[in-house]
Parts: C-alpha cells; sequence; structure tokens
C-alpha cells in the first residue's frame, strides 16, 4: 500500500514540477526578443527600456503590464508611453480607466502632439478637472491635472524619451522630477497598449509574492515527502517506535551509509551488534521472546557467516529485528503499568 501510495505521489509530483516549470518560463519568456516599438523591453532606438531601467536604478519598483485595466488591483503610478489609440480607446478600456481614476490613481502620459486630439482622456479631463498646472524642465513639459480623485500627468516631446535621445535630452531628468512629486514607489509601465497583451492575469501573477512563497514551500514539502518517505533529516525510518534511544540514531545513521554503499552485511551486523547489546538478558533467560529471538539471531549469524546477502534478505533481517524489540519493549511497559 505504501509502495503504491509513493508512486502516486511520485507521479503527481512529476506531472507537478513540469506544470511549475512550464509557468515560470512562460512567465519570464512570454515574448520574444523582437519587441514592438516605444516598448519598455526593447532596447533599439525605438523603444524606452533606458527610462524603465533608470527609474528602476532611481529607487522606485518598477513592473509591467499586459492585461486590461480591469485586472488592476494594486495602486501604482501607470506609465503610458505613446499608447496606440485604437487599445487605449477601446470601450472597456475607457471604462475600466475611468473608474481606475476615479479611485485616486495617478496616469503618466507621455505623447507626441500628433495623437493628442485622438484619445478619449483629454474628453475626460475636460468634464472632470478640478485645477490644472504646467511645469517645464528644459525642453520637456508637464502639464498636471487634478481631477475629482485622480491626477493625470501629460508629458510631451515623447521623442526625447527614446532610447537613442534620452542621454542627449532632459526626458530623463523631467520623468523622474514627475515620479517624485507624485510620490508613489510602485510604477507600472503598461505594455497592454503595444499589442504585448495576455487577456487576464495567470495564476502565477495572481496569488502574488506571498503566494509565490507559499507554492514554492508546497513543492518543496510535496518532493520531500515522495522522495524521503516524510521522515526529517537525520531521523530513523522507526521514529514511531517508542525506543528511540539516543545510541539508536548513530546505529541508524551509520546503517543507512553503509546501505548506501551496499555494504549490505555491515549493515545488518550494526542491527545484530546493537540488538544483542540491548536484550541479549531475554536470551538467557526464560521467556516469551527468547525462542523467537535466538531463531532469528541464528539466522543473522548464517548470513554475517556467509558475508553475502541480497538487499530483501537484509530487509527481512531488519524488520524482524526490529519487530522483536517492539514487542518487548511494549511488553516491559505494560508490566511496568502493571
Amino acid at each position: 500500500m505504501k509502495n503504491r501510495l509513493r508512486k502516486v505521489l511520485f507521479s503527481m509530483l512529476i506531472i507537478f514540477s513540469v506544470a511549475f516549470v512550464a509557468l515560470i518560463l512562460y512567465s519570464i519568456t512570454v515574448y520574444e526578443s523582437d519587441y514592438p516599438e516605444f516598448s519598455s523591453y526593447s532596447a533599439k532606438k525605438t523603444g524606452v527600456k533606458a527610462l524603465y531601467l533608470l527609474a528602476d536604478r532611481c529607487g522606485f519598483q518598477v513592473s509591467r503590464y499586459h492585461y486590461p485595466a480591469k485586472f488592476i488591483k494594486e495602486s501604482p503610478v501607470m506609465v503610458a508611453y505613446r499608447p496606440i489609440p485604437a487599445l487605449f480607446n477601446e470601450p472597456g478600456e475607457e471604462q475600466a480607466l475611468k473608474q481606475w481614476l476615479g479611485n485616486g490613481n495617478t496616469l503618466v502620459l507621455i505623447i507626441d502632439e500628433r495623437n493628442i486630439g485622438n484619445l478619449w482622456i483629454f474628453d475626460f479631463i475636460a468634464e472632470h478637472m478640478s485645477r490644472h498646472e504646467v511645469t517645464a524642465i528644459g525642453n520637456i513639459t508637464a502639464t498636471w491635472y487634478w481631477l475629482e480623485n485622480g491626477l493625470v500627468c501629460v508629458m510631451d516631446s515623447a521623442d526625447g524619451f527614446l532610447n537613442e535621445n534620452i542621454s542627449a535630452s532632459d526626458a530623463a531628468v523631467a520623468f523622474i522630477n514627475v515620479l517624485t512629486r507624485i510620490n508613489n514607489p510602485k510604477v507600472m509601465f503598461n505594455e497592454y497598449f503595444h499589442f504585448m497583451q495576455v487577456p487576464s492575469p495567470h495564476i502565477w501573477d495572481l496569488i502574488g509574492y506571498a503566494g509565490q512563497l507559499v507554492l514554492i514551500q508546497l513543492v518543496l514539502a510535496v518532493l520531500l515527502f515522495t522522495v524521503r518517505g516524510w521522515k526529517p533529516f537525520g531521523r530513523v525510518r522507526s521514529d514511531r517506535i517508542m525506543v528511540l534511544r539516543p545510541e539508536n540514531e548513530v546505529v541508524r545513521a551509520l546503517s543507512g551509509l553503509y546501505q548506501r554503499m551496499k555494504a549490505y552485511p555491515l549493515v545488518l551486523s550494526n542491527y545484530y551488534g546493537s540488538f544483542t547489546r540491548k536484550y541479549g538478558r531475554y536470551l538467557s533467560m526464560n521467556s516469551a521472546y527468547r525462542d523467537k529471538a535466538l531463531r532469528l539471531l541464528a539466522e543473522c549469524e548464517y548470513y554475517l557467516r556467509k558475508g553475502e546477502l541480497s538487499r530483501n534478505e537484509l530487509r527481512k533481517m531488519v524488520l524482524g529485528l526490529e519487530k522483536l524489540e517492539h514487542e518487548i519493549n511494549k511488553s516491559s511497559q505494560i508490566m511496568r503499568k502493571g
């Protein structure tokens, strides 16, 4: 029964491990290296990876987002660099972003003047703006719009934020100043608006960091249970028996080492010597276990003289000795209680 259960658990572990590894690889390699332009993944001239890394080096907790806005559960600063109008203006995305802003969140929108009139956000700002402010750092202008609850910061001169231009423009300084003023450590670059989309978060994202840690610990626990039969490291296989004395630990530790070396006679010799030292008195007096012990020890002596035995024969001898030891100690406890 134990062997069958172990086989089932081992099969489940293999399936679970393969699925777990596939999930990790999927999380790491969702997209190929040929990223679209304006992506924070792209190190090409038309990417904004330098801007993403800059925010990270400045101490912000940066991340990338690939899902519809309705799945946003935290309250990070959302950075949308040149969002594709067809995606940004989707009715479902528009409604979700309006609700998200209404919950007091902040959107940093980096655009160029060519598509400023094609986005719904400016009509929304006109309807709900309570005040606005314009700040300029070098050739970059940041316009702040305070809504009834949320905040939108629109930054122009989008070309200055590209990898090929950021070192020669004021975009880097302006962007960090904007994030510092917002004073939110979590900054999220929206990749959904560049067709780098996933319909919904997968399990690995939904469970969060705490859940991921618990899942990893669970995998390790199942692995230990399957491989070692759920016995702690350094303990003996017969922990359930009541005769856990310190000397037994040494005997079983040495026996385990010999067994790994396939020195089965040495394993049997350890158990034989330990048994005769502890229970030799039962061999010199009439008791219910004398005859059984003599027969079992005689069989052990036969294999020791022979100098060779198989693993199954060793298992039979050791289990017999442990079973007899358990019976003797159980009988002694009953006598003491009586």
